[in-house]
């Protein structure tokens, strides 16, 4: 998933080592910034975290061994997850590709998965002014109060790139391109704010916030969605949380158990072989065992820091009393959560079957793996309930392929200019996207109307405005639903033992 060979890291390095020759040079400030973008891109979470907590560990006050010990523990966390990830989304990558070649599909459009595209948009060269403009951004928002997220998962501001990057595809203005980024990174920093308590509460990562595009999109929609289904006679009564499960299967109802069981459900829809099936079922009951284990660390390695500047700030009237959160990578969290992985999993063959739908000409494919992303939300709010987020998740999952397939042409486009498109494998495809790419469907419809010189047709920017009004309406109509959901749990039983539970429903006001 990410390049820890160290040859990019070391090639970085070399180019920045000549930072001063290139910053006379004409275009040495642009080349500059390329470089430090291809060495964080390089270092990736597990590398640039440790760095990035260990130097906010000195800076509140933490002792210098403790700020190492600090950062270290995070770096080892990072390791573990994205080890364990490389080592299980492969195989079931190949369950999503047998799904696909036994129902025959084969569209004009490929779902290529979110690291191609990330890297399509830093390509784009003016996108690394983002990284330096996105810091400046998210510390001058802090400073002045209208944000209390300081923002230090850098990997991920790939996605406001990718924003500028279809900004400028369709304007042909980088003055636009890079204005859509700071736009997008401004709603996703006060999204992560508004869902930073529930986040903390239900994941289990204190004095952090999740300000990842992808899935903080998606949360005023699915808190709207519970709280309608909540109205529901049926399923608004229905406890079916994994915890749940457990109290009334017993040992059938584990994480380890019921992994392996979701991941023989999928095997057999592949009609894979049953050596290939009984793998993927491990793999997976294995993902749902191990990653809570490495969200320990990353926990554990947060904590001083979080402590330390929750001091410092609480002494400070700078922030009027806000406690200052660091936003980190839900893609390292999600995968730990039991609930949105399993919704994840059930929501593949759905999602495979949209393709065959009139108008949707991108094959969901490479991002399958990640619709646990797509469902976080919705497992939150409706606190691990495993319909309520299958139903969410389901939503969203619809919402974001067309979203795919509008936005395929545009993304094609900026794969054929960097000329990373012809690394990719393409099956032959005339047409490139990401399920990831469409998670920021309504962020791209704050711009849309940009687009009517350009060709963009007016149906199109129309639902572009109205996802922008409707994520505003379910805001307003939910925005008191984060804070009471997490007020009502209770994260120590009588026993001791750290573990989600909830004391009672939340109710929401208008």
């Amino acid at each position: 998933m990410y390049d820890l060979s160290g040859r990019l890291v070391r090639e970085a390095f070399s180019t920045l080592s000549l930072a001063p020759e290139l910053l006379l040079q004409a275009d040495g400030g642009v080349q500059l910034l390329e470089q430090v973008q291809s060495l964080f891109s390089a270092m990736g979470p597990a590398l640039l975290m440790p760095v990035i907590v260990f130097l906010l560990g000195v800076v509140v006050g933490l002792p210098v061994l403790s700020a190492v010990r600090s950062g270290l523990l995070v770096g080892v966390a990072f390791v573990g997850i994205f080890a364990l990830l490389d080592f299980v989304l492969g195989p079931i990558a190949q369950t999503v590709q047998a799904l696909a070649t036994v129902w025959n599909l084969n569209l004009v459009g490929l779902d290529i998965g979110w690291a191609p595209v990330s890297g399509f948009a830093w390509a784009m060269g003016v996108t690394a002014l983002i990284i330096p403009l996105g810091l400046g951004v998210n510390l001058i928002m802090l400073a002045l109060g209208w944000t209390r997220t300081l923002d230090a998962d850098i990997w991920n501001y790939w996605q406001w790139a990718l924003n500028a990057a279809i900004v400028y595809v369709i304007t042909g203005s980088w003055v636009l391109g890079l204005l859509a980024a700071v736009v997008t990174e401004i709603v996703v920093l006060r999204l992560a704010d508004w869902t930073a308590e529930l986040g903390q509460a239900y994941f289990g990562i204190p004095g952090t916030s999740l300000p990842h595009a992808q899935s903080v999109l998606q949360a005023p929609f699915v808190f709207a969605i519970d709280r309608c289904l909540r109205a529901l006679p049926v399923i608004g009564s229905l406890e079916v949380s994994p915890e749940a499960i457990e109290e009334r299967i017993g040992v059938l109802g584990e994480p380890v158990l019921l992994g392996f069981l979701v991941g023989l459900f999928i095997s057999l829809l592949a009609q894979q072989p049953p050596m290939d099936g009984f793998r993927t079922a491990v793999y997976v009951a294995g993902l749902l065992t191990i990653l809570p284990e490495m969200v320990e660390f990353l926990v554990d390695g947060l904590d001083p820091v979080v402590e330390k500047a929750s001091t410092r700030v609480n002494e400070s009237d700078r922030f009027g009393g806000d406690t200052v959160v660091i936003g980190i990578d839900a893609g390292a969290i999600v995968f730990a959560d039991t609930t949105a992985v399993v919704a994840g999993l059930l929501l593949i063959p759905y999602a495979l079957g949209l393709a065959f739908i009139p108008g949707i000409v991108v094959m969901p494919l490479a991002d399958l793996v990640v619709l646990p992303i797509f469902c976080m939300w919705a497992a939150a709010i409706s606190r691990g309930n495993l319909v309520r987020t299958v139903i969410g998740g389901g939503i969203m999952t619809t919402i974001v392929t067309v979203a795919s397939t509008v936005l395929a042409p545009y993304i094609t486009e900026i794969g054929t200019a960097t000329g990373g498109l012809q690394t990719v494998d393409t099956n032959g495809s005339e047409l490139v996207s990401a399920l990831s790419a469409g998670g920021h469907w309504w962020s791209l419809g704050l711009f849309s109307p940009l687009g009517l010189s350009a060709g963009v047709s007016e149906a199109v920017v129309l639902a572009g405005v109205g996802s922008v009004v409707l994520a505003y309406g379910c805001y307003r109509w939910t925005r008191h639903m984060p804070a009471q959901v997490a007020a009502n749990f209770d994260t120590e039983s009588s026993d001791g033992v750290e573990r989600k539970t909830v004391v009672a429903p939340a109710e929401t006001d208008d």
